[in-house]
Order: C-alpha cells, then sequence, then structure tokens
C-alpha cells in the first residue's frame, strides 16, 4: 500500500516485473497505488533473465539502470552451431543509445531492484493478499479479496500473468497455441573453453541448446527437442543437458552445481482487448510468448511504461478516455508483432518442418553474414524498432519526412542548451526521460515563435527545449538549417514532429492528446 496520506486511486495485480514497473510509474507520476499478490512472496527462480536495451531506457528513466547493469552479466555476442557448423550470428553492433547490448539478469533480481525502487518510494509490495474478483461500477472499481476485505478505486490494472484473474473475470478470449516440443531448462555451472561472456545456440535436426551466461562460471541452458522421449522423466535431471552438450562437444563441457531445474510447455497467446471501462491488462495478461529473443518480460515492462502516463494524466484531470484507449490500439499491435517475430525465430531455429531444416543452411548465414541484415536483426531484438506510428495520438506533419518519424522511440543525441546564462550547457535528449512532462524540443524556431508558444504550452505538463545547436542532434534527428519542432512524450516516443516553427499545429495536437 501506498505510504501516502492520499487514498490509493489504482490497484495493480501482481508484483512480478510489470506490476512492480506500473506501481512505480504511477507513483513516480503522483497517482497513489496498491500493489497486491497471491504468493507469499518474492520467487527465488528466475523465469525471464534478458533486459533488452529498449528496457534499460526505461530503467533509465525509473532511475534504475545503473543498478541493473552492475547486477548483471553483458552479452557481447551470440554465437551459433548449425548441424556442427559455427554461422555467423548476431554481434550487437550499429545500435545507437547508451546501452547497445542486452544484459543477462536473473528475473528474481530485476524484481529486487524494482522492490527496493517502490519501497523507497514509499509503496509495499502486499504479499499473500489474493484478489477473489471485482466490480466495475462505471465510476469506480470494487475490489473483494480472499481474505473479506472490500476496497474501491478509481481503476484496476491486471498483471497477474498468464493465468490473470483479471482477464478471466472480463471475459476476454485468449487465443493462441501450445507447442507440443520438449522444454526443459536448466541454471548451473559449467567448466569448459568456450567464452564465458557470449551466449551460444546450437541447432540440430532433433532440436536446439540455447547457452546463455549468467555471470562468473553460471550459465542458462534450455534444451528444446522436436518430441519427448517416451522414457523421460517428469522431472529433468541434469544428465540430461550433459548429455545433449557430450553430443555436441564430446569430452569439453561438464556440467555441475545446479540451481534450478524444470520441464516446461510453450505458449504463445493474446489477449482480444486490453481494456474494458476501469480495467486494464499489462504484461503475461495480455500475451505471453516463446523464450526466442529474450522479448516477453521486456515487452510486459513497456507495457506498463506506456499506461502509466496515460493513467495518470486522466487521473489528474489533464486527459479524458481517449487517451486510455490508446494504451491499447498501441501496446497490443506491438505485442501481435513480438509474437510473429518469436513464433518464425523459434520455428526457424527449431527446424519447425523439413522445408525450414532444408533451407536454414542457407538463410541463417545470409541474413547474419550481412552487416545490415544483423544490425536490422540485432536492434528489432533489442526493441529499438518498435514504434507505435500507428497510434490515434501520433502526428507528423512533415512534407518529405526523414530521421525519426512521429511514433518512433527518440533516439538520444548531445546538444548545447542555452539557457540565457554566460555560455550553452552540454545536454542529452535522454536526460528529460527523468521527468513526466511532455518535452517539446525547438530547433532554430524564430523569436516571436517561441513567444507565443511558451504562453500557450500548458502550464505543468509541457517543458520547452531550445535545442538549436548540436551536431550528434541535427544528425540523428536528420535536422537541416530550417526551423523545426517536435515532441517526447513521457515514455520516450516521438508523439509529434513538423518542419516548421509554427505553434498553431502542435498546440492543436497537444490539445487534442491533453483534452
Amino acid at each position: 500500500m501506498s505510504s501516502s496520506s492520499s487514498t490509493p486511486r489504482v490497484l495493480i495485480v501482481g508484483a512480478g516485473p510489470t506490476g512492480l514497473t506500473m506501481a512505480s510509474e504511477l507513483v513516480r507520476h503522483g497517482i497513489a497505488v496498491r500493489i497486491v499478490e497471491r504468493n507469499s512472496g518474492p520467487s527465488i527462480h528466475s523465469k525471464a533473465l534478458v533486459v533488452q536495451p529498449r528496457t534499460l531506457e526505461v530503467f533509465h528513466a525509473m532511475g534504475i539502470a545503473d543498478e541493473a547493469t552492475s547486477a548483471a552479466q553483458t552479452v557481447f555476442r551470440m554465437r551459433a552451431n548449425l548441424d556442427g557448423k559455427e554461422v555467423p550470428w548476431i554481434q550487437f553492433v550499429d545500435v545507437d543509445g547508451p546501452w547497445s547490448r542486452p544484459i543477462m539478469l536473473r528475473q528474481s533480481r530485476s524484481e529486487a531492484i524494482l522492490a527496493g525502487l517502490l519501497a523507497r518510494q514509499g509503496v509495499t509490495i502486499e504479499w499473500g493478499k489474493p484478489l477473489a474478483r471485482f466490480v466495475d461500477e462505471s465510476e469506480g472499481v470494487v475490489a473483494y479479496f480472499e481474505d473479506g476485505e472490500t476496497a474501491r478505486f478509481d481503476y484496476i490494472v491486471g498483471c497477474d500473468g498468464a493465468h490473470s484473474l483479471v482477464r478471466k473475470q472480463l471475459g476476454l478470449a485468449f487465443e493462441g497455441t501450445t507447442y507440443e516440443n520438449d522444454f526443459l531448462q536448466v541454471d548451473c555451472k559449467v567448466r569448459w573453453d568456450h567464452p564465458y561472456d557470449a551466449g551460444q545456440g546450437f541447432f540440430t535436426d532433433d532440436g536446439a541448446l540455447v547457452c546463455l551466461p549468467l555471470g562468473g562460471e553460471s550459465f542458462r541452458f534450455i534444451l528444446i527437442r522436436r518430441e519427448r522421449p517416451a522414457d523421460a522423466p517428469d522431472e529433468p535431471a541434469l544428465s540430461e543437458f550433459q548429455a545433449a552438450l557430450d553430443a555436441l562437444l564430446p569430452g569439453q563441457v561438464e556440467l555441475h552445481s545446479p540451481e534450478w531445474l524444470i520441464r516446461f510447455r510453450l505458449h504463445e497467446r493474446l489477449a482480444a482487448h486490453y481494456r474494458v471501462g476501469r480495467a486494464l491488462l499489462a504484461g503475461d495478461a495480455a500475451h505471453i510468448h516463446t523464450p526466442a529473443g529474450g522479448q516477453g518480460m521486456n515487452t510486459g515492462i513497456q507495457d506498463a511504461y506506456n499506461l502509466a502516463w496515460k493513467l495518470a494524466l486522466v487521473l489528474h484531470g489533464h486527459a479524458g478516455e481517449p487517451l486510455l484507449d490508446s494504451y491499447e490500439a498501441e501496446r497490443r499491435p506491438i505485442a501481435a508483432d513480438v509474437l510473429r517475430f518469436t513464433d518464425l525465430a523459434f520455428r526457424t531455429g527449431l527446424g519447425a518442418n523439413y522445408l525450414v531444416r532444408k533451407l536454414r543452411p542457407l538463410i541463417m548465414p545470409l541474413v547474419f553474414g550481412s552487416r545490415w541484415a544483423s544490425s536490422k536483426a540485432t536492434r528489432v531484438v533489442a526493441q529499438l524498432e518498435v514504434n507505435v506510428r500507428r497510434s490515434p495520438i501520433v502526428e507528423d506533419h512533415r512534407l518529405f519526412p526523414s530521421g525519426p518519424h512521429a511514433g518512433d522511440r527518440a533516439p538520444d543525441a548531445g546538444f548545447l542548451l542555452d539557457e540565457g546564462g554566460a555560455s550553452p550547457r552540454e545536454v542529452r535528449v535522454f536526460d528529460y526521460l527523468r521527468g513526466t512532462k511532455h518535452v517539446v524540443f525547438a530547433h532554430c524556431a524564430h523569436t516571436h515563435q517561441l513567444a507565443h508558444l511558451r504562453r500557450e504550452l500548458p502550464a505543468g505538463l509541457v517543458e520547452l527545449v531550445i535545442a538549436d545547436e548540436g551536431d550528434e542532434l541535427e544528425e540523428r534527428y536528420h535536422l537541416g538549417d530550417g526551423p523545426a519542432l517536435w515532441v517526447m512524450r513521457p515514455d520516450g516516443y516521438l508523439g509529434y514532429r513538423q518542419s516548421s516553427d509554427d505553434p498553431a499545429p502542435l498546440l492543436a495536437w497537444l490539445r487534442g492528446v491533453l483534452a
């Protein structure tokens, strides 16, 4: 429960990475919350592992990027072996921004970092507090807990995982598929001559073995077999992984000191809607993926990052319901794209059918042997290519747009900020992610237009930044010598761009968003 004297206005169900991010971001935007979790305490196991560069940008905004990276193992490259032959693989090249590579951070550690931030914000996670049901009464939500407590909130956000009670009570379809393959996973230590800071993937006609570094001598091994052997035990044994590695690297590998072994099935599903009235879904409650590419947890964290600022503006009375509707309009298509990507990557890597198995030796070297293709694949996996261009609240008014489009992630860049002092100060675009406002950037705008803009911008909601000088900024944003205006939203996406300094179109767009 929030330690603030104000009554909690949002109930967050689920204290995984998505729910913790949701709670922290709402508090950062000035909204009191309660966060409840059915389980009696944090999980000691680490289901998700990969934190992508885009999520590290979110963590930067939240103030925990340094804590996350210092506790993690950075992956400098991924190596692939196809039917006994090494093929070019992802090198994490040409990625702009402060974080160019994914990190391996156990989910339990990610949750601990997020929970620590939430505690510093004055919020206590209510462990062992299962929600029984809720009722949307149009003016608010009444939550009924299994311990008999009843409480009222303005909104409820279901971050309660694949078996979400919130989604089930809303009656939303959760359609998709279940993979019939045999999946085994172990976190353990390894002795071998291979790099301890590189991931590896071995692909054969029988399945795949993926090795991900956890730091030191520890690795996560994920064994995927086309079918489960008839004599396979319900609980996997370390010997199954050792046998698989012995077949691939005879006499070169010794596994020991297992921490966690699990056999499981994989599912791929997407909720029909992300919002019904005053109830919203985020993370695994809305979408579940295969582990291919390390996308699932990252997508959930970014759901929360997208929703929090919108919900806060609505609750503060600065925006209306259409802004909340944009959450599903933006994030559900992204999840659908991620599902298609992870399914394709999974089926290609596994060799889902005879044709794929025959084409893999041609496709993989061709794709990853090309610097352009490797760079593109890296950016897709890093989630830096994710955009909301199709959003109903995004507009690009440039006649000949180039560079980042409205709806794209705002790239980081340095520039000189003139604050009227003795000399300009060096700043970066990402410095402004730490705030909670929309940021209007003005480049080479005329003085009278800037004065008009300052007078009309909504006080307390929008910050105006004069960015006239900066080679890096001009290169990254494709700025010329003429005037330009653009807006970075609180979630780091470009909401608006125009190639003039006339404030009228921008102000009209802002009035539409902050209605």
